[in-house]
């Protein structure tokens, strides 16, 4: 703020009081190594030579600009031999996506396991972390998740996914397709975003999210039974807290509270890792207990909605991940 590259009105909204800021020195698919060597090792029961199938989700630069995909890399870095490794490009949802892609592939008795990994480092001069978007301050991270048919700390119970196209201007924008990759120094999302809320108006599209998302958590909730009230924790993107409420808290009804918030505003938002990263540190904290019911909701450019049902079957008694910032003087987490 003090430089100038965060204005006081957006802080104000957003309520962020800081976030991750990865270093140069581990590149961003090696981001995506380290978490998948962490899942699997947390994975009990599961060996990397039993993974048929590994899914990276991401939404920033991995890296290389063309003709070349992160996921065999991390595939060949870890190790794993047999596996199908391909790369989603889902936006922010695109972690949630691949759950629910990788669910049908297993379910369908095409594997029995599956890993799936985000990584994102969101710096100039290609991206802006503070102004990138409306609503939203961008954090580094990578996260990592195992599926598997065998079993696990967790169940999945029911996965449902839905896009309004209709939305898919939204990040578009009004330019000219272009013909070759280029860099554009601090690319954001506003410039899009501005030209569509300008033609068509917020309300509109928010009016438009909101009925995608209860249109797509009743489709889940009809699958296995439940009501919201049922649900120890509802874990969301890490958006600032304006977008957050006109998003989330007020069309679900429910307070800040019953959602991981708190944390989120520390993590920013983490590309397509979110709710990978949320479930972690349910655990990690022993903010849940055997037998809660956890949704998970993600939500994506074009616009993507994912809801997902998990039951804790047990509470794993894993390490709290630790970072290495130094929270502001007063400011506790």
């Amino acid at each position: 703020m003090a430089a100038g590259r965060y204005p006081a009105d957006d802080n104000a909204t957003n309520k962020i009081p800081c976030l991750p800021v990865a270093t140069d020195e581990i590149p961003v698919p090696d981001m995506g190594v380290i978490a998948g060597r962490k899942a699997l090792d947390r994975a009990a029961g599961v060996t990397g030579d039993q993974v048929d199938l590994i899914l990276h989700a991401s939404i920033y630069h991995q890296g290389r600009d063309h003709h070349w995909n992160s996921a065999p890399y991390i595939q060949r870095e870890l190790g794993v031999t047999g596996a199908f490794a391909l790369n989603i490009e889902g936006m922010s949802n695109g972690g949630m996506a691949a759950i629910d892609l990788a669910m049908a592939r297993l379910e369908a008795g095409r594997g029995t396991s599956a890993l799936i990994t985000t990584a994102d480092r969101f710096c100039p001069p290609g991206f802006d972390r503070w102004r990138g978007s409306y609503g939203i301050v961008f954090g580094d991270g990578s996260t990592a998740m195992v599926l598997s048919t065998a079993g696990g700390f967790a169940r999945i119970h029911a996965i449902a996914s839905a896009t309004d196209a209709s939305l898919e201007p939204l990040h578009r924008g009004t330019t000219p397709f272009t013909s070759a990759y280029g860099v554009v120094a601090d690319e954001n999302l506003r410039t899009p975003k501005k030209s569509y809320l300008e033609e068509v108006g917020s309300e509109s599209v928010l009016k438009r999210a909101e009925e995608t998302l209860m249109s797509t958590l009743s489709t889940v909730l009809a699958r296995t039974g439940h009501q919201l009230e049922d649900f120890a924790r509802i874990l969301l993107p890490n958006m600032g807290h304006g977008l957050m409420d006109a998003q989330f808290f007020t069309p679900l009804g429910i307070p800040a509270e019953r959602t991981l918030w708190n944390w989120g505003r520390y993590a920013g938002h983490l590309g397509a890792g979110d709710l990978t990263a949320a479930v972690a540190r349910l655990v990690e904290k022993k903010d849940i207990s055997q037998g809660d019911l956890v949704l998970l909701i993600g939500t994506g450019g074009g616009y993507s909605v994912t809801v997902a049902v998990l039951e804790i079957e047990s509470v794993p008694q894993w390490p709290e991940t630790t970072t290495d910032f130094a929270l502001p003087a007063g400011v506790t987490q």
